[in-house]
């Protein structure tokens, strides 16, 4: 999809962080920017600060947990903006907790906003693309979607979940012209980690740079990209081998298990 102007873009979780740079670079390809998110507050400002940049944006408050609130926000904003031609599955929350240790409630949340919002959405837009013949749907997974790490299992799982779906409806939709792009972050300066140490391979990466590369994937219609590529791709390649124990001596040698004991439980903020 080279060609974004004037195309309907839908981000969820866009008030701030990684969503709001995706929302401001398909804006400034032209497209007609549907922003959602769950703190209203923080959608205001971003909608205000967008078109007071001169972009033609929507908001509307969302919680994708919700699945009858999914499809009623799709059925608004196709019958107010327009169908959506880009969907850009981007909200998410972070649990930094034991396997042993994570409540209930704290694993239905994750599931719900991370795994289940994500196949919401899909089910409420691409029916509709696949009838126009013409979609593309970004699921922002993680590396963490490749391999696990302690003290983040509840997370990670959804991610592995998310990285899972997304393999299995790209090849249910094959040739139907809805394309699909998994997005696979590695430590991402956003302050969802806020507390944590990315291992001595690897650094905190600026939110820009990976919805830069979101945008790129879209228009080149790549079915999934690493961010930065080298060191979460030879990740992923270690965990492929099939070979647990390798992965876990490497993690403790390079410092990888250690990377989320410091992370703040309690962040004073959704993400």
């Amino acid at each position: 999809m080279e060609d974004l102007r004037g195309k309907v873009v839908l981000v969820t979780g866009a008030a701030r962080g990684m969503g709001k740079c995706t929302a401001l670079n398909f804006a400034r390809e032209g497209s007609r920017v549907v922003i959602t998110d769950l703190d209203e507050g923080e959608l205001k400002k971003t909608a205000s600060e967008m078109r007071e940049a001169g972009y033609e944006v929507f908001s509307y408050r969302q919680d994708v947990s919700d699945r009858a609130a999914c499809f009623k926000l799709v059925e608004q904003v196709e019958s107010e903006v327009g169908p959506v031609d880009v969907l850009v599955n981007n909200a998410a929350i972070a649990v930094n907790e034991t396997v042993l240790e994570t409540s209930e409630e704290h694993f239905r949340r994750i599931t719900d906003v991370n795994y289940l919002g994500q196949v919401w959405m899909m089910q409420a837009v691409v029916p509709g693309m696949v009838k126009r013949k013409s979609g593309h749907v970004v699921n922002m997974c993680s590396i963490a979607g490749k391999v696990a790490v302690p003290y983040m299992g509840a997370y990670c799982a959804t991610k592995h979940a998310l990285v899972a779906i997304t393999d299995s409806i790209r090849m249910e939709l094959r040739g139907s012209g809805v394309n699909f792009t998994i997005v696979n972050p590695g430590y991402i300066a956003t302050g969802m980690f806020e507390g944590a140490k990315p291992p001595i391979i690897t650094r905190w990466v600026e939110p820009q740079k990976v919805s830069d590369a979101l945008l790129v994937a879209v228009k080149r219609n790549q079915a999934e990209i690493f961010e930065p590529a080298p060191v979460t791709r030879l990740t992923a390649l270690l965990r492929g081998l099939g070979i647990p124990k390798l992965l876990d001596f490497n993690f403790k040698l390079l410092g990888v298990l250690k990377t989320f004991e410091g992370m703040k439980k309690d962040r004073g903020r959704p993400f």
